[in-house]
């Protein structure tokens, strides 16, 4: 009965130990965290984002599509971020993400001194951010919980059976 309560607990030990070593794909030296994009469409046109997450952080990189008779002016923002290509005049745009932010894209007719049309339509009042990560660790730990049950009963069944 001691040498099966001692191996249980040695696979407990081990099992515990090893389940940060295998949940960690990419370790960082920072905490990750998930911050949440939303690009407005206007009257003159559409806006899309695309986002990638590298050692750096979360970059995205926002698109501007005028519909037919406009052009794009420019984009305004709210939120926290760094541009690493592009400025706010150019109809595309790659940030790192600092904080949640929205962007808005400004359009004017095509010959036209001012902006027009540029007043936000429906937006995506989602709850759900776009999915990030990984959740295969979630797998390993429900796998090893599986294993650490199954020992655990093998051992009461020899301990009941060994009375």
């Amino acid at each position: 009965m001691k040498r099966i309560v001692s191996v249980l607990f040695a696979v407990l030990i081990f099992a515990f130990a090893a389940m940060p070593a295998m949940a960690a794909k990419n370790p960082s030296p920072t905490a990750s965290k998930e911050y949440n994009i939303v690009v407005h469409n206007t009257e003159g046109g559409t806006g899309t984002y695309t986002t990638k997450i590298d050692k750096d952080g979360k970059h995205a990189t926002v698109k501007a599509k005028p519909k037919k008779g406009y052009e794009f002016v420019k984009w305004t923002s709210k939120g926290k971020y760094d541009i690493v290509d592009g400025d706010l005049t150019d109809d595309e745009l790659t940030i790192l993400l600092k904080s949640d932010v929205e962007f808005t894209p400004h359009f004017r007719k095509i010959g036209s001194k001012s902006e027009s049309g540029s007043k936000p339509v429906k937006s995506n009042s989602s709850p759900v951010s776009p999915k990030t990560g990984d959740s295969s660790a979630f797998y390993l730990f429900g796998f090893i919980g599986v294993l650490i049950a199954a020992f655990a009963a093998v051992g009461v069944k020899l301990a009941v059976s060994k009375k």
